[in-house]
């Protein structure tokens, strides 16, 4: 959905955690005029901390325990940035990422967590638990080195988290895993009721868990855990389960601390020294309220916190949030059993597990089953639907318009008449001799595909570029042509600031200078560039295809069926970090290893998808080819996208480029066959190498990074093109 009124005040959230998340939602249910949301989140997909003991046990599967934040931020029409924060600068109310410019914005909120704390020192041998989104690769790596020798695992910390991976893991592994749990405090669970502390540690040593307290560790060598009363203890991992400190760059940056250095907050979830500044979850202190750094209380601060941000944007009195003296912690044993515990209430059972079960399930549909919320396009008379387009538009390559409506304009147009231009139209460049210059020239544009601006500006200079270097040209200067929905003027700038950093920077990786351009208002966020350069005596044209040649390419497709997902809230968010990091990858590279290897004709592909493209080379050539759909690479999981209705509104046009195939062993409504033609962004190059050297120049694109590059097919001398969909799947 898009806002009725323009953006005038950028609320940026850093960090999705359990507080954030349902800020998203609550503004996707309730959308406010003139505020615009960004979200930057380290990790696409955040993990609810209360499933994690399930998930280790094996209870729960990775999609269960996570809230893909890619759908949530298409639901709040909120802006997604994956990144990591590293600083604030408070007084020109930027963010700084180690990656990308520093981003604006008019309300900050912080709820990222905190850092391993209680002595933790960073190690190959040791793993933290938090932030979980990093737990989760290395657990995984671990249980494969359990699944083929016993290991000995020692856990630092002696609270619930600590004694429920404990039990999760003897669960999972009983015959691998040997488990120690080490505390600095004289007993376990030092918060809790006495009656279950005995009843948890009495399971512990039933389950074979070795439990050592009083352990203050000192160091951690590679093999031994050492206390500083010299006792050792030997391990072969060490898992580190000792709650969280503050994010030093939060306290560097100025703002107000609580005495153990977290953000501190009043009663309105807002910082103390700065009232633009909010803070939830473990990144904040409540001035007067100390409550323990606990999931529970991040998730019961995530309604006040959407509410007062709404509050403060809009100018209006902020309201009071009373946090609860006592949590309840619902603690599982990982044998269909659980013990509850708030105060000196306690109670266990295989009821309080199917309880925890059911309150966890519950928190976790309302982020993995939204709502849709519908927009109803204006209607037409009767007589004029029949006419009427998708409403549903794509951005990137996919809202070029189709090659029948542009060949049909061309063929309306009056040749032109110049001598210096050799190579124009049909060609990827057009190529001009100007006295002892030769020079390629191309232009490229589109609206936004993704949020993000920086991003969308990188990707857009890669695309502009790839005409050149289909052609072996080298470009040199760009001309950029931008414009910027209406929203307020301090918006527009960052938002013109942030797509021209990102190009800017593409550009000069590329030894190319930004000469000018025109910037201007309008319906969307689009950007467009001319780039000029230096061509070779004899560039790679599209015509240039010789018969017994392998056709090499050097991306996967599949980019448009994942983009028009993700525009509905229908692509995971991992797969849209994929696509994005596949069209923000340089073809320089790839070029010149083509040409190493002989290439005598290229393209890139882009908006007609790899069929249309692929028949304008052979059309110009005089040729056919043979296409093996087995061999051509995709997306993994664009094919079932495509299956499942996902695909751009480019791709109707497109696959009329199909007819020009003889189909053996496919048919038309195989979603591998449709994804040729699904058109692509800052897509991979296309070219005819001579045969003795295609095995040699796919190994050389590959060691350089394009990992995805193959031999797709041959071009033949056959009266028609054709496409093989036998061979593996």
């Amino acid at each position: 959905m898009q806002p009725a009124a323009p953006a005038v005040r950028d609320i940026v959230l850093v960090g999705a955690g359990h507080s954030h998340v349902q800020v998203l939602r609550r503004f996707g249910m309730r959308p406010e005029p003139g505020i615009r949301l960004t979200v930057i989140a380290r990790e696409v997909h955040t993990p609810y901390s209360g499933m994690l003991p399930g998930h280790v046990a094996g209870r729960y599967d990775r999609d269960e325990m996570h809230i893909d934040v890619a759908r949530l931020a298409r639901f709040a029409d909120a802006r997604l940035i994956p990144s990591e924060v590293t600083g604030l600068d408070l007084d020109g109310q930027r963010v700084l990422m180690g990656d990308r410019p520093p981003l604006r914005y008019d309300i900050l909120s912080l709820n990222t967590g905190g850092v391993p704390g209680a002595g933790y020192a960073e190690r190959d041998c040791v793993t933290p638990v938090k932030p979980i989104g990093r737990f989760l690769p290395r657990w995984n790596a671990v249980c494969e080195e359990l699944a083929r020798r016993p290991m000995r695992l020692l856990f630092v910390g002696g609270g619930p988290g600590s004694v429920e991976l404990a039990l999760a893991m003897r669960a999972r592994f009983p015959e691998t895993a040997r488990c120690t749990l080490v505390t600095a405090d004289p007993e376990l669970l030092a918060e809790h009721a006495r009656p279950v502390r005995r009843r948890l540690t009495a399971l512990l040593s039933a389950r074979g868990v070795e439990i050592h307290t009083d352990f203050f560790v000192g160091a951690v060598d590679e093999d031994r855990v050492r206390a500083r009363d010299d006792r050792a203890l030997p391990h072969d991992h060490v898992f580190w389960v000792t709650g969280v400190e503050p994010f030093a760059a939060y306290r560097d940056s100025g703002l107000a601390t609580d005495s153990d250095g977290f953000v501190e907050v009043n009663d309105a979830l807002q910082s103390t020294s700065h009232p633009d500044v909010f803070a939830a979850g473990d990144t904040a202190g409540m001035r007067g309220a100390p409550r323990p750094k606990s999931g529970v209380f991040a998730v019961r601060q995530g309604p006040p916190l959407a509410d007062n941000l709404r509050r403060y944007a809009l100018g209006r009195p902020l309201r009071r949030y009373r946090a609860q003296r006592r949590a309840l912690a619902l603690i599982g044993t990982a044998d269909g059993r659980a013990v509850a515990s708030r105060g000196l209430w306690h109670a266990s059972g295989r009821w309080v597990w199917v309880w925890k079960d059911w309150i966890d399930r519950r928190f976790m549909r309302r982020f993995q089953e939204l709502p849709e919320m519908e927009v109803t396009p204006p209607a037409l008379a009767p007589g004029l639907e029949v006419d009427a387009p998708d409403t549903m538009r794509c951005g990137g390559c996919g809202a070029k318009l189709g090659a029948d409506i542009l060949e049909r304009v061309l063929r309306r147009l009056p040749p032109g008449e110049d001598a210096s231009l050799v190579h124009g139209i049909g060609d990827d460049a057009a190529v001009v001799r100007l006295d002892s210059s030769t020079l390629a020239m191309s232009c490229d544009g589109f609206g936004a595909m993704v949020d993000d601006p920086y991003r969308f500006g990188r990707i857009a200079a890669h695309h502009a570029m790839n005409d050149l270097y289909a052609m072996n040209a080298t470009p040199r200067h760009a001309l950029a042509l931008v414009t910027v929905p209406l929203m307020s003027d301090a918006l527009m700038e960052e938002d013109l600031y942030q797509v021209m950093a990102g190009a800017v920077q593409v550009f000069h990786g590329h030894g190319v200078t930004l000469a000018g351009g025109h910037s201007a208002e309008g319906a969307e966020l689009s950007v467009g560039f001319a780039v000029t350069g230096a061509a070779p005596e004899d560039p790679l044209v599209k015509g240039g295809l010789r018969p017994g040649q392998h056709l090499v390419l050097t991306k996967a497709i599949g980019t448009g069926a994942v983009l028009a997902a993700a525009m509905q809230g229908r692509a995971a968010g991992q797969d849209l970090v994929t696509v994005l990091d596949l069209m923000d990858a340089s073809s320089a590279a790839a070029a010149r290893i083509l040409a190493e290897h002989g290439a005598t004709a290229c393209t890139d592909v882009t908006g007609f998808g790899l069929a249309g493209h692929l028949s304008e080379m052979t059309r110009a050539s005089g040729v056919a080819a043979r296409l093996q759909l087995h061999a051509v690479p995709m997306v993994p999981t664009a094919v079932a996208l495509m299956d499942a209705g996902m695909q751009s509104s480019l791709q109707p046009n497109n696959e009329r480029a199909l007819e020009d195939f003889v189909l053996h062993g496919c048919g038309p409504g195989d979603a591998r066959l449709r994804m040729l033609a699904d058109p692509q962004t800052a897509g991979g190059l296309l070219a005819g190498v001579p045969a003795d050297a295609a095995s040699g120049c796919v190994a050389a694109l590959q060691a350089e990074g394009y990992r995805d590059s193959a031999v797709v097919g041959e071009v033949t001398t056959e009266e028609l093109s054709s496409i093989d969909g036998g061979g593996p799947a």
